[in-house]
């Protein structure tokens, strides 16, 4: 009989343990990793530990490749399309020139300079952007070229996917920019010697409820799409655009009847205003001072160090219940 009790309350205890720990110990749950590396700076580091792999000197940061690079991202993202044809036409040599960078190489064959781009799930990381170019030998090229020095990486994300681009390129010894684009550039929308870009302040609709956006100098289609959350599709069929080209003072009809904000009349504000002067919390902070704590009081939370204690002082409990019994059984059987 004394064996039976005494295998019962270790049974007891145990359950009592396991109860204490599962709930003391707190789950925490791991971010997804593809949160946590969707940037062009991971897009950087991916190519680079590509390099490293094959014996390779990382590729320097260029900042006007970033820029470029970036640019061609949020095209791609407000047009919907992956495509190395960028704003008005243009080619990836065409927006290298347009901001000035000092491009090596024939400019008749290109200058010495690679695109490669991919758009997928929203889920998809910079390294897996990187697998996915390494899967053939052109895109690979791009990434681990002997003859290229720098590089620019963007991202964009729009409607649940990514849209991934890096700019390899090599600069002239002298870095003294071309003095123009290359002749596809001439006449188009996208500025031919640098690349300024005119942030878009967003517009608030109008009284009749219409989105309106008057065009600023140096502002491009695709810019302007991406700040409002839309398509360059849908700004041309609202607009009647052909093309993607437009010019400073065109005012661009964004969206139709968008629903203003909500507003308090103002005659709603009278009584608002005549009642401050009545209002009492200074009065209740004057009293109160002397007494009240500095700092608000919160009731502390259950520290892991609380739960210990509990599970300390329940296995305890338990020892003393059963070495009871145990005492008191060996007394009965005396």
């Amino acid at each position: 009989m004394t064996r039976i009790m005494l295998q019962l309350v270790f049974a007891l205890a145990a359950t009592l343990l396991v109860t204490f720990v599962s709930t003391a110990v707190p789950v925490v749950k791991a971010q997804p990793s593809w949160r946590l590396a969707a940037s062009p700076d991971d897009l950087v580091n991916a190519v680079n530990a590509l390099r490293a792999s094959y014996g390779l000197a990382p590729y320097s940061i260029g900042s006007i490749l970033m820029t470029t690079a970036q640019n061609q991202a949020d095209y791609m993202a407000a047009t919907g399309h992956a495509s190395h044809t960028g704003a008005a036409g243009s080619s990836v040599t065409d927006r290298l020139l347009a901001a000035g960078y000092p491009l090596d190489g024939d400019l008749s064959l290109g200058g010495l300079r690679s695109e490669n781009i991919t758009s997928g799930a929203e889920t998809m990381s910079a390294h897996e952007a990187v697998n996915h170019w390494s899967e053939d030998s052109l895109h690979l090229t791009t990434m681990i070229s002997a003859s290229l020095t720098e590089i620019g990486a963007g991202m964009s994300v729009n409607n649940g996917r990514v849209y991934y681009v890096i700019d390899c390129a090599r600069s002239t010894n002298s870095g003294v920019p071309q003095a123009q684009a290359t002749a596809g550039m001439a006449g188009s929308a996208v500025p031919t010697s640098a690349g300024v870009i005119i942030p878009v302040v967003v517009s608030t609709p109008n009284p009749d409820g219409d989105l309106i956006h008057e065009v600023k100098a140096g502002q491009t289609l695709w810019q302007i799409a991406i700040s409002y959350n839309t398509k360059i599709d849908e700004i041309k069929r609202l607009n009647n655009l052909f093309d993607n080209n437009i010019y400073p003072g065109t005012k661009l009809l964004i969206q139709k009847s968008v629903i203003p904000t909500a507003t308090v009349p103002t005659e709603a504000a009278a009584p608002v205003a005549t009642f401050t002067p009545i209002r009492l919390p200074t009065l209740t902070a004057t009293i109160s001072a002397p007494t009240l704590p500095s700092t608000p009081f919160h009731s502390p939370r259950p520290s892991l160090a609380n739960n210990i204690m509990e599970i300390v002082i329940g296995i305890l409990a338990v020892a003393i219940l059963g070495g009871s019994m145990v005492a008191w059984l060996g007394t009965i059987k005396k």
